[in-house]
């Protein structure tokens, strides 16, 4: 029976890092200062409206406090050319400008690569940039965009860059920089000093974005996105202002770094649901030999199968609806904590020999449910985290959620390998072979599992560090899910698979029960390979064993018997 639940602990607190919570797709605030109006994150691009909706970057910004805001959105990897780099009044050379500039009118970007000293990225057109002929009178507050190669040729972005400089009043709508040139131009006028076209409320079509004016002064900016991307706007202003961005995707209302996932646990229930029917028809055909650890493997796997589909349940909601159930959220996250570290205990005492070899662990048992205790405590700690903290907010915090976790699970694994180790020497001892034989492949196994753990706990440390560098995230959003929830599912199926293979219904499964004889077994050996094992109609597999019908003496020695005391920790 405990043979059947060793597997779990190969997930750990994978499932518990499932309830994010998020509201209506993926959000950013922007405000005045260093940094502040600077956000990014991933979007799958469309060219076309899937159900209605359509990828866009939406811009939302409010009339109070009344401000002059500068506007950049573009793909993060053509940041590398907002703003233009000048060395002794001579613009840089295109090998020399480096990623990023991260923020408009910031003096020091911390992630700059430029590779020259001395130079300085002027961001936005003002009087400055205007009589170092960066730009013209037109552009005036708008970010500057590199948009020329060295040659004098038009560059070729990612994506189109969307730079605009917005006047937003409280008193009714106000306008921006590249309407009123539109407007000029529609009217082949070259300035105009009435503002009756620029008071009502509109909406205005500019290449790549659409600009809507409400009554109140608010305005809208819904830029498109026709490429998959990592997608930044960058806001500043001289005054306060305050803006909301929100990424929105067409497939639905799930963050793009979130969206895999549910393809991930689709795939998952279809595997599980297909193992559990293969298994099934594996039973049936030797139905009279089966252990009953075989019916409580098929349990477990068709318990899985139905884990994977509400997870997928999940987030299928969660992607049309735009938020998850807090209360499903907090009750999976205690329930998932439990199985884990349920799991990892039923290891420890089948690892310890309790069931197989020995009927008592004694005190042993009780520091077992200790260190499950604290597993379990450290496992809903993990889970909180994923659950109350932004994925996308980075830095040291993360740590204090991931540590006690790791090091339960450290002990955990130790000890565990450590009882293996004593308990296949004992088997060695008795000349139990076919328990023998499952021991060292089971530590075998879990010793491969311990070290991919160890190095998913070492990698995913330091992405949680290095995640909240711009550049480290614009390359790995699309793979965060694996992080998640991707690597310790794969993991704990790949090893569900293995011993699932080793305990696979057979006509000789009399050799794995866990009710084996102590004593010699080479005569049971000689027996078996002499009897036809293809028969369904044999009398005698499935069938007790007296030590009379394996030749064994009636005189042979007692085994020797262990105590729990005897196992120390």
């Amino acid at each position: 029976m405990a043979i059947g639940r060793i597997t779990r602990v190969l997930l750990a607190a994978a499932s518990a890092s499932l309830w994010t919570c998020h509201v209506l797709a993926e959000t950013g605030f922007l405000t005045n200062g260093a940094g502040d109006g600077f956000k990014c994150a991933g979007v799958y691009g469309s060219l076309a409206e899937h159900q209605g909706r359509r990828s866009a970057i939406e811009l939302e910004i409010p009339p109070v406090p009344p401000s002059d805001i500068a506007i950049a959105i573009f793909d993060y990897p053509d940041s590398r050319w907002i703003g233009i780099p000048v060395k002794e009044g001579t613009k840089l050379p295109d090998e020399q400008v480096g990623l990023p500039s991260a923020f408009i009118n910031s003096e020091r970007d911390p992630e700059s690569t430029d590779k020259s000293a001395g130079m300085h990225r002027f961001t936005v057109c003002d009087n400055e940039t205007m009589a170092m002929r960066l730009c013209t009178e037109i552009d005036r507050g708008r970010p500057l965009i590199n948009d020329r190669d060295d040659n004098g040729k038009p560059r070729l972005f990612n994506s189109i860059i969307y730079s605009d400089y917005a006047m937003l009043n409280r008193s009714g709508p106000g306008y921006t920089r590249l309407e009123y040139n539109q407007w000029l131009s529609a009217h082949n006028r070259t300035d105009d000093h009435s503002d009756q076209w620029r008071s009502k409320p509109r909406t205005t079509t500019l290449e790549g974005a659409t600009l809507e004016w409400l009554a109140d002064g608010t305005l809208k900016i819904r830029y498109l996105v026709n490429t998959t991307g990592y997608f930044c706007v960058n806001a500043a202003s001289s005054r306060d202002f305050t803006a909301r961005a929100e990424w929105v995707n067409s497939y639905g209302l799930l963050p793009a770094s979130e969206y895999p996932k549910m393809y991930i646990y689709l795939a998952l229930t279809i595997a599980y649901s297909g193992i559990a029917v293969a298994w099934a028809f594996m039973s049936w055909r030797v139905w009279a030999e089966i252990l009953p650890v075989q019916n409580q493997l098929l349990g477990l796997v068709c318990l899985l199968a139905v884990d994977m589909g509400m997870n997928f349940g999940f987030w299928k909601h969660y992607n049309s609806t735009g938020a998850p159930s807090m209360v499903y959220s907090v009750f999976t996250l205690v329930i998932d904590a439990g199985r884990n570290s349920l799991s990892f205990f039923m290891l420890l005492v089948v690892a310890l020999g309790w069931g197989v070899v020995r009927p008592s662990l004694g005190k042993t048992m009780i520091r077992c449910i200790l260190l499950a205790m604290v597993h379990f405590a450290a496992g809903c700690l993990y889970g909180a985290g994923i659950l109350f903290r932004d994925p996308h907010e980075s830095g040291p915090l993360g740590l204090v959620y991931v540590i006690p976790l790791s090091l339960s699970m450290t002990l955990f694994y130790t000890w565990t390998l450590s009882a293996i180790i004593g308990t296949t020497q004992l088997l060695a001892d008795r000349q139990q072979s076919y328990k023998l034989a499952m021991y060292n492949k089971l530590w075998r196994l879990l010793l491969v599992c311990l070290v991919l753990l160890f190095a998913f706990f070492v990698l995913n440390i330091l992405h949680t560090v290095f995640y909240n560098l711009v550049s480290v995230a614009a390359r790995s959003w699309k793979w965060r899910w694996f992080w998640t929830d991707g690597w310790l599912n794969i993991e704990y199926f790949v090893g569900l698979s293995i011993i699932l293979y080793w305990w696979r219904p057979t006509s000789q499964n009399y050799r794995y029960s866990l009710e084996e004889l102590a004593g010699d077994e080479q005569e049971a050996t000689d027996r078996d390979e002499a009897a036809d094992h293809d028969s369904f109609d044999n009398p005698r597999m499935g069938e007790n064993l007296e030590l009379d019908d394996l030749g064994i003496a009636t005189a042979m020695p007692k085994p020797v018997s262990i105590s729990g005391d005897d196992v120390r920790f």
